[in-house]
C-alpha cells in the first residue's frame, strides 16, 4: 500500500484535532439533548449515533479503497463531516418532540428517526476520517493510536469548560471548525475549488460562532413534559437569564404574580379555601430550572425579619413538617439550594445557623450576582453559610452535626412515573449514604426528606426502606419508632422524618395536632401502627420478604448498586399500558437500555457479517476472523466497563460528578495514549502481549480490592488533592490497558491492512455495547461484579492473543467464473 507523504508531527496533531473534535461533539450533543429531552432517550439516541462510527470502519474494509483513494477522498469527507454537524444543528434547532407525550407518539418517533439518521451519518463521517488515517499508516499504529487518544482526552478536559464559556450550539459550530483545522495539517488532497470552499466554511462556522454568543443564541426547544416547556407555554415568556455549566444549563424566566404559593408544593387545600389565604398579598416569583426541569423559585424578599413574615404560608406546607414537632433546629444543614426556599424556611422557624449546600455554582450566583437585591441578599446574611459542594460529599468530610438536616426532592412526577430516571444512580439515595446522615445528627436530631408520592408506593416506600436499614445498621432493632411519615391532603407529596432517637409522644402528638389543621394524612406514626403499605413494610417481620413480594422493586440500595429509581420489576410490568397514557407502570428507561443492548447486537453482527461476506466472494480465505472478533471486541467491551465502573467509584471519592467523570475519562485517556506510545517498544512478541493483558486482569482485581480502603484512608483530603490523587491512582491501570489495542493493530496491519478499519470500527461498536452491558450488570448486580467482568473480557483477550503472530500464506484466488489464480499472496 503507498504511503501518502505528509510530516509526522503534523499528521499527529491533525488526528489529535479530528479525535478531539467527534469526542467534544459527543459531549455538548448529550449535553443538548438532556435539556431537549428526558436523559434516558438522550443515551440512546447517542448510543446509535456512535454505531456509526463502528459502520464506518465496516464501510472501509467493504470498500477496500487504496491509500491514495483515501488521501483524494479524506479532504471532501473532511468537508462532509464538517457540514454535517451544522446541519445536526438546525435540526435538532428547528424539530421538537415530547418522548413522554403519549398523544405525540407519531411525532416523536418521526423526530426521533431524523435525529439518528443526521447522528449516524455524522459519526459515520468522522469515523471514517480517523480509521481511513489508521488504515494509511498502519505501521505507525501506536504513535497515532497515541495522537487519538490524546486529543481525545485533551477535549474531555476542554470541552466542559468550552461549553460554560460559549454555551451549547456555539460549541457544536466550534468542533466543526476544529475538524478542518486537523485536516489542514493532514495535508489532505484538495482541488483549488474544494480548498476555497473549506476555507470560505471556516470563516463563516468563525462568523456563526461569535453570532450564537454575541447576538441571538439558538433557543433549544424544549417538551412540555419538562417544567420550562410547560412555563414556557404557560406564561408564554422565555429565559431572561441562561447559562451553561458543568451540571446542567441554568434558566431563570421572567417575574410572574401569583396568588397560589407556587413551586413549595404540598400546600393544604384547607389553607387554600382559608380567608387567609384569600387576603394574602401577589408574590413575585422567578421561576428557576435546571436542564428544564428541577423547577424551583424565587420569591422577591427584602431581607428584613418584617417581611419573613409574609411567607407564613409554609405553615401549610408540608416541607415545614419537621419545624412542627417541637425539637430544637438551631443549626440546620439543607441539602439544595434551589432559588432559596430553603433558606426562607429555616429562618422563617428561627434557624440560628443555616449551612446550605449547593452542588451547582452557577444556582449560588444568582443568589450573590444578578438576583441578590430580588432575593434578600439570603447569602449574605450572617446566620447563612452556603457551600458549593455535592451533599454526600460534604456530609462525607463534615465532622459537625446538627439538630436538623433536611432535604426537598420533588423531582418532574411525568418523569418518575414513566421511569426516565432509571438509568441514573444517584448516591445521595443509599443505605451508605442514610447512615451517614443519621451520624451527623445530634442524638435528638431530625433528617427530613420530602419526595413525591406514588400510587401504589414506590418512591416515598424505598426512602422509608432506606430509613429502616440505616437504622437497623445502627443496631436500632425498632426502627418503626424512629419513623414518621406525613403526607399533603392529596397523598402525593409526603415528608419523611428519621431520628436517631425514639421519637416522644410529645414531638408526634404536636406533629398530628399540625396533621389534623391542614387535613394532611399520617402514613406513618412511631406510636400507633395504622393500616398503611408503609406501616405494614416496618413492621414487618421479614423486611426482605415483603420487599420480595411487593410488585415494584423497593430493596434498599447501596454504593456499589445506588440505581434508586430503578423501581420495576419486570415480572409486574403491564406493556398494554405502552402507549395507553398510564405510563405509570410502564418502564421506559428499562425498555430502553434492552432496545439499546438488541440493536448494538444487531449492528455488531451487520458490521461484522459484511466484510467477511465480501472476501469470501472474493475468495479470500480468513483464518484470523474470529481471532480477531474476540480479540478487538473483549478489548472494547473490557475497556469501557472499567472506564464506567471507575467513574461511579471516583464519583464517590471526588464528591463532584462532573469532576470526576472528566477526570476519570481524562486520566484513562491520556495515560493509555502514554501506554500506546510505549506499546511498540516493549511489546514483541506474543508471549509479553499475553503477559500484559494477563497484568490488566490482574490489576483490575487489586483495584476491586484495593480502592474502597484507599478512598476512606483519603477522604478527609482537600478536593484538589483528591483529585490528584485520582490521576495518580488510575494511571498505572490505564498505561497497561493503552498497550493491548495498538499492538493488535499493528500485527493485523502487518498482516494485511485492508481489514485494519474493520478491526477499529469493532472495538468501537463493542465499546457501544459495552457501556449498555455494563449498566444492565449493575443494575441487576452490582459495580463489583461489573468491573470483575472487565477482567475476564482482558483475560479472554490474553488467551486468543498469540493467534495474532501466527502468519498464515493464503491465495487470494479470481473471482467466481475465472477460475484461475490471481497469482497474489498475501498474509493474514
Amino acid at each position: 500500500m503507498a504511503c501518502v507523504h505528509v510530516h509526522s508531527w503534523r499528521r499527529y496533531v491533525g488526528l489529535a484535532l479530528v479525535t478531539a473534535s467527534i469526542l467534544a461533539l459527543q459531549i455538548t450533543f448529550t449535553r443538548m439533548f438532556s435539556i431537549m429531552i428526558w436523559h434516558h432517550f438522550t443515551y440512546l439516541i447517542i448510543g446509535v449515533a456512535l454505531l456509526g462510527g463502528g459502520a464506518s470502519g465496516t464501510f472501509l474494509a467493504v470498500r477496500g479503497w487504496s491509500a491514495a483513494t483515501l488521501e483524494r477522498r479524506l479532504g471532501r469527507l473532511v468537508i462532509g463531516y464538517s457540514l454535517m454537524v451544522l446541519l445536526n444543528l438546525a435540526i435538532i434547532g428547528g424539530i421538537a418532540i415530547d418522548p413522554l407525550r403519549s398523544s405525540q407518539i407519531v411525532q416523536t418517533l418521526i423526530g426521533l428517526a431524523i435525529y439518528f439518521i443526521g447522528l449516524f451519518t455524522t459519526f459515520f463521517l468522522g469515523g471514517v476520517i480517523v480509521s481511513g488515517v489508521f488504515t494509511i499508516w498502519h505501521k505507525e499504529a501506536h504513535r497515532l493510536y497515541f495522537a487519538d487518544m490524546l486529543g481525545a482526552g485533551a477535549a474531555t478536559l476542554a470541552v466542559v469548560w468550552v461549553i460554560q464559556a460559549l454555551g451549547g450550539p456555539a460549541t457544536i459550530v466550534a468542533t466543526a471548525l476544529l475538524v478542518l483545522a486537523g485536516s489542514l495539517l493532514f495535508g489532505v488532497g484538495l482541488t483549488r475549488p474544494w480548498r476555497i470552499g473549506a476555507v470560505a466554511l471556516g470563516v463563516g462556522q468563525g462568523g456563526l460562532i461569535l453570532w450564537l454568543i454575541l447576538g441571538s443564541p439558538l433557543h433549544l426547544p424544549v417538551p412540555g413534559s419538562k417544567e420550562l416547556g410547560w412555563a414556557q407555554q404557560h406564561f408564554d415568556v422565555r429565559p431572561e437569564y441562561t447559562r451553561w455549566n458543568p451540571v446542567g444549563r441554568v434558566d431563570v424566566l421572567p417575574t410572574i404574580q401569583v396568588k397560589e404559593p407556587m413551586i413549595v408544593g404540598g400546600i393544604s387545600r384547607v389553607y387554600l379555601a382559608s380567608d387567609a389565604f384569600q387576603q394574602a398579598p401577589l408574590y413575585d416569583l422567578k421561576l428557576v430550572t435546571l436542564d428544564g426541569t428541577s423547577m424551583t423559585g424565587m420569591y422577591r424578599f427584602d431581607g428584613t425579619d418584617q417581611d419573613l413574615q409574609r411567607f407564613r404560608f409554609l405553615d401549610h406546607a408540608i416541607i415545614s413538617a419537621p419545624y412542627h414537632l417541637g425539637l430544637k433546629h438551631d443549626t440546620t444543614l439543607k441539602i439544595g439550594v434551589g432559588g432559596g426556599l430553603d433558606i426562607l424556611l429555616a429562618r422563617l422557624y428561627g434557624a440560628r445557623q443555616i449551612t446550605a449546600i449547593e452542588l451547582n455554582a452557577d444556582v449560588v450566583k444568582l443568589l450573590e450576582g444578578p438576583y441578590r437585591e430580588f432575593s434578600g441578599n439570603l447569602t449574605g446574611h450572617p446566620s447563612t453559610r452556603i457551600v458549593v459542594a455535592e451533599g454526600r460529599s460534604f456530609l462525607t468530610r463534615d465532622t459537625r452535626t446538627y439538630d436538623l438536616i433536611q432535604g426537598i426532592g420533588l423531582d418532574n412526577l411525568v418523569a418518575l412515573s414513566g421511569g426516565a430516571y432509571v438509568l441514573s444512580e444517584s448516591y445521595l439515595y443509599t443505605v451508605d449514604s442514610f447512615a451517614l446522615v443519621l451520624a451527623r445528627l445530634n442524638p435528638k436530631g431530625v433528617f427530613s426528606w420530602t419526595r413525591n408520592v406514588d400510587q401504589p408506593p414506590r418512591e416515598m416506600l424505598r426512602i422509608t426502606g432506606l430509613a429502616a436499614e440505616a437504622l437497623r445498621q445502627r443496631g436500632i432493632a425498632n426502627p418503626a419508632a424512629h419513623i414518621a411519615i406525613v403526607a399533603n391532603d392529596t397523598n402525593t407529596q409526603a415528608t419523611l422524618l428519621v431520628s436517631p432517637s425514639p421519637f416522644s409522644p410529645q414531638a408526634i402528638e404536636q406533629l398530628r395536632a399540625w396533621a389534623r389543621t391542614n387535613a394532611f394524612i399520617m402514613l406513618h406514626d412511631p406510636l400507633e401502627r395504622l393500616d398503611t403499605t408503609y406501616a405494614e413494610y416496618l413492621y414487618a417481620p421479614d423486611p426482605r420478604a415483603f420487599e420480595s413480594a411487593y410488585q415494584f422493586n423497593i430493596f434498599p440500595v447501596t454504593d456499589d448498586n445506588p440505581f434508586f429509581y430503578n423501581y420495576f420489576r419486570w415480572d409486574h410490568v403491564a406493556f398494554n399500558q405502552a402507549f395507553s397514557g398510564k405510563i405509570n407502570r410502564f418502564p421506559i428507561g428499562n425498555l430502553i437500555l434492552i432496545t439499546m443492548a438488541v440493536f448494538s447486537l444487531a449492528s455488531a453482527a451487520a458490521f461484522i457479517i459484511a466484510p467477511l461476506w465480501r472476501h469470501k466472494r472474493r475468495g479470500l480465505q480468513l483464518p484470523l476472523a474470529r481471532l480477531m472478533l474476540v480479540y478487538f471486541s473483549a478489548l472494547g467491551i473490557g475497556y469501557i466497563f472499567v472506564q464506567i465502573v471507575l467513574i461511579q467509584r471516583f464519583t464517590l471519592f471526588i464528591g463532584y460528578p462532573t469532576t470526576a467523570i472528566t477526570t476519570t475519562i481524562f486520566s484513562m485517556l491520556i495515560f493509555s495514549a502514554a501506554g500506546s506510545l510505549l506499546s511498540r517498544r516493549l511489546i514483541d512478541s506474543a508471549t509479553r502481549l499475553r503477559t500484559v493483558l494477563i497484568g490488566v486482569a490482574i490489576a483490575i482485581v487489586v483495584y476491586i480490592v484495593a480502592l474502597p480502603s484507599l478512598f476512606q484512608s483519603f477522604l478527609h483530603l482537600p478536593d484538589s488533592v483528591r483529585v490528584a490523587l485520582s490521576v495518580l491512582i488510575i494511571a498505572p491501570l490505564a498505561v497497561i490497558m493503552g498497550m493491548p489495542f495498538p499492538t493488535g493493530l499493528r500485527q493485523l496491519g502487518a498482516h494485511g491492512a485492508e481489514l485494519v478499519p474493520w478491526a477499529w470500527g469493532m472495538n468501537g461498536v463493542f465499546s457501544v455495547i459495552g457501556s449498555t452491558v455494563v449498566i444492565i450488570i449493575s443494575m441487576a448486580s452490582t459495580f463489583t461484579v461489573a468491573m470483575a467482568c472487565a477482567a475476564l473480557f482482558y483475560a479472554i483477550a490474553a488467551f486468543v492473543a498469540a493467534g495474532l503472530y501466527e502468519r498464515k500464506a493464503v491465495q487470494i484466488v479470481a473471482a467466481e467464473g475465472r477460475g484461475k489464480e490471481a497469482g497474489v499472496k498475501g498474509y493474514l
